[in-house]
């Protein structure tokens, strides 16, 4: 599932390469993934794409006009910056074509992203958007403590909660508790403040360095060359190998096709 850094990386690489360009055909392959109606992303043909900005995690494309071209890819949806004619990916969901040959290509193998047009004030019409919380990139550490005192349940839970705070995911919630030496079935209920205050603290150092990681990856290879980069992370995904901390072995837990990863010596499970 595409998290902060990924999508960081992607708007980062897309917007410069907009700078300019007009759009001059639009497909939708799978037009169901286009909730404004797929008739409605042809009226993009001949605009301008402006910033692009990230909230938890959606990307929102200014358009020239002032309408929101709002994309929220889920678990498997996958941008692409090509050349016309390139050959195309499985599960081809969106295109969108620009007078200077490159197109920006949407792929979803489990087909669940959704995109939006909506106007410049319309972002209510998005779902989930008018109860996400506080993107992880912008909440404060007060704001953050705040809002962890009325959660009593288990950690982990919290932190991918998109209510509770926006785009932290399964990946980079193991990442962060790892670093703040918290085990994810940890009930908040047990943490005092300076736990809570570590996390914090771990959320944010383990954010900004994986944004630079994944920023510089993308950049060198291209976007649509990976499903995914993940490669610099410690725990996630490497369950039966050595912790990089203390060289216990990471364990892993899957429920509802979800793993969840961790160091039981580094993140005892106090309760």
């Amino acid at each position: 599932m595409p998290e902060i850094p990924d999508l960081e990386a992607v708007r980062h690489y897309l917007m410069p390469r907009f700078e300019a360009l007009t759009v001059t055909e639009v497909e939708t392959p799978l037009p169901w993934l286009v909730r404004t109606g797929a008739d409605d992303l042809a009226t993009l043909v001949g605009h301008r794409f402006g910033e692009i900005h990230r909230l938890g995690k959606f990307l929102i494309w200014f358009v020239d006009d002032g309408r929101l071209l709002v994309v929220n890819p889920m678990l498997t949806g996958r941008f692409h910056w090509v050349e016309q004619g390139t050959r195309k990916p499985g599960m081809l969901g969106v295109v969108l074509r620009f007078d200077d040959g490159h197109e920006v290509r949407y792929s979803d193998q489990r087909r669940m992203g959704r995109w939006y047009l909506v106007s410049g004030d319309g972002l209510d019409q998005v779902p989930q958007m008018p109860t996400l919380g506080p993107d992880a990139m912008a909440i404060t550490e007060d704001d953050f403590l705040a809002r962890l005192k009325p959660r009593r349940g288990q950690i982990k839970a919290t932190l991918t909660n998109q209510e509770f705070m926006a785009g932290v995911g399964n990946a980079y919630s193991d990442e962060i508790l790892w670093a703040a030496g918290l085990h994810p079935h940890r009930r908040r209920a047990t943490m005092d403040e300076a736990d809570q205050r570590r996390l914090y603290t771990s959320m944010r150092a383990t954010l900004e360095e994986s944004i630079t990681i994944v920023d510089a990856t993308v950049q060198g290879e291209g976007l649509g060359k990976k499903e995914e980069w993940r490669q610099h992370l410690k725990v996630h995904r490497r369950a039966g190998q050595d912790c990089p901390k203390c060289g216990s072995e990471i364990r892993g837990q899957v429920r509802s096709g979800s793993e969840t990863n961790y160091c039981l010596t580094c993140q005892p499970l106090f309760e």
